[in-house]
């Protein structure tokens, strides 16, 4: 069995001997063994920068594994799987608009792997979960020994909420190489996150990851994910300190360490990480959203309207591309709408859902892709439809609502229709049609907090009061960051309380 390390001097050793015994240098070669989807290039110097980019993006650092990407395009402009790979480790939409666009261009010297796999992306971009798992299995049945093939079939079965069949092929990608790393920690990530959940087999999985890259942050990150699901937020802590100290300019490491004390009750120390995180970043936009929600758990939810809006305004006189201002901004206000709506500002959060609506415009566009276009469409139709509804006019947002499936309908995706179920669940439970609005939510992703705390709500107001303290238990410690638990943790942590 090789390590990382061995596995990746051993596959250089094997271009090199293959490239330099090619008497035409400009004829591609490929480097993998036989049966793995090829990757190809005219240049050693461009295949070994392509190789320690790959290593670093496959730990789950993408900004990291970037400049190796660049610089292997640099030396072989017409490098497939370099420029794919250069797409996929992108900072913003446009970005990524970009570099898509000119790997899809390469498909006349791309190879019959690679070419599969800018099928994949076109499924992709058209929302179409269907046929990307159908491309996945062709994927799989023209390179039965790749684990890389099999990851993106489990991947693809995770799309469609097939959480078995992910899992099995995310095992068989690990049987064909027990030093892939994605399907290791995409394995973990999937116990971690996905119900059914089990955090003692997503933490031997990420412990498995740090065996083999003991010196990446990504892995000590992903592990201390592990102690916080099962609320040891100190050993998590330190799990992410310490990827702070492998890798001081991963803002990711600080940004984790943020969500610990946040969860610690360490408000200070968890802006400064944030902060920290933001000083290392790429243009210096991380974090915004997670400072904000400290003030939301010190119970102070106008300091956090009020720093995500002076946040956005900051963002807007920065000198940076308009993409990644377009995203940040975008993030904000979304966080700014699921605070007013969560607190009943009905006048902030239609002044908000009319600030957003251009911003949804423009990063469709900058992703430059019809599903890309259809699914901002779809997120300016669902807050006017929340708007409407938490003005309690009820007609005009279930109208809405029928917009939102009508926009759908030819979207080749199960899961298409969540957006206008949570808002037949929402207007269901405001005019207290519990059972109905139950009915809807069931529809919805099982493992999103919010929408789970209002499920939880719905079954104690419908009788079912068991059902409704179990979820409400499960909500109080899943002390992973995101708006929606922001908003419940500290009601959920009282009440859970007050019933002791």
């Amino acid at each position: 069995m090789y390590s990382i390390k061995k596995l990746t001097v051993y596959l250089m050793a094997a271009i090199m001997f293959i490239l330099t015994a090619c008497q035409a240098p400009q004829t591609k070669k490929t480097f993998y063994p036989e049966n793995e989807i090829p990757f190809e290039s005219t240049s050693n110097e461009a295949m070994q920068e392509f190789l320690t980019g790959l290593n670093i993006f496959d730990q789950g650092n993408g900004q990291k594994a970037k400049p190796f990407f660049d610089k292997a395009l640099a030396l072989d402009p017409n490098f497939v799987s370099a420029q794919m790979y250069r797409a996929f480790s992108s900072n913003s939409a446009k970005d990524f608009s970009k570099n898509r666009d000119k790997f899809l261009a390469l498909r006349s010297t791309a190879n019959e792997g690679e070419a599969m796999l800018m099928d994949l992306l076109m499924a992709n971009m058209e929302n179409d979960d269907v046929k990307e798992l159908e491309l996945s299995k062709k994927l799989v049945e023209k390179y039965p020994s790749s684990a890389r093939a099999y990851d993106y079939l489990a991947n693809s079965y995770a799309s469609l909420d097939k959480v078995e069949k992910s899992r099995e092929n995310w095992k068989k990608a690990i049987g064909l190489n027990s030093d892939f790393l994605p399907a290791i920690s995409n394995l973990g990530a999937s116990y971690l996150f996905t119900s059914p959940k089990d955090f003692k087999e997503a933490e031997k999985y990420m412990e498995r990851v740090v065996e083999k890259v003991p010196q990446s942050s990504r892995a000590q990150i992903n592990l201390g994910d592990c102690y916080r699901a099962q609320n040891d937020l100190e050993k998590a802590l330190k799990s992410y300190i310490k990827a702070a100290e492998l890798d001081p300019t991963d803002a990711v490491a600080f940004s984790k360490a943020g969500h610990a004390n946040s969860f610690l009750g360490n408000f200070d120390a968890a802006r400064k990480n944030f902060q920290d995180a933001r000083a290392v970043s790429e243009f210096g936009l991380n974090s915004y959203n997670f400072e904000a929600f400290t003030y939301l758990y010190e119970e102070d939810p106008k300091k956090a309207l009020a720093f995500l809006e002076n946040a956005a305004q900051a963002v807007s006189q920065m000198d940076i591309p308009e993409s990644n201002k377009t995203g940040t901004k975008m993030n904000c206000a979304f966080n700014c709408a699921m605070i007013a709506m969560h607190h009943g500002d009905v006048e902030h959060l239609k002044e908000v859902v009319e600030m957003m609506k251009p911003l949804f415009n423009q990063f469709g566009k900058d992703i430059g892709s019809k599903g890309a276009i259809t699914n901002q469409k779809v997120n300016a139709l669902y807050w006017d439809a929340i708007a409407s509804a938490a003005a309690e006019n009820y007609e005009e947002a279930l109208a809405k609502a029928e917009i939102i499936k009508s926009t759908l309908a030819t979207i080749n995706d199960p899961n298409k229709l969540r957006p206008y179920h949570r808002v037949l669940a929402f207007v269901n439970y405001k005019q207290e049609n519990y059972d109905k609005a139950l009915e809807y939510a069931a529809k919805l992703n099982p493992d999103n907090v919010y929408d789970r705390y209002w499920m939880a709500k719905a079954n104690k107001m419908a009788g079912n009061n068991d059902v409704a303290m179990d979820m409400f238990n499960e909500i109080a410690d899943y002390n992973f960051n995101s708006i929606g638990y922001a908003l419940v943790r500290n009601e959920v942590k009282k009440m859970l309380a007050s019933n002791e």
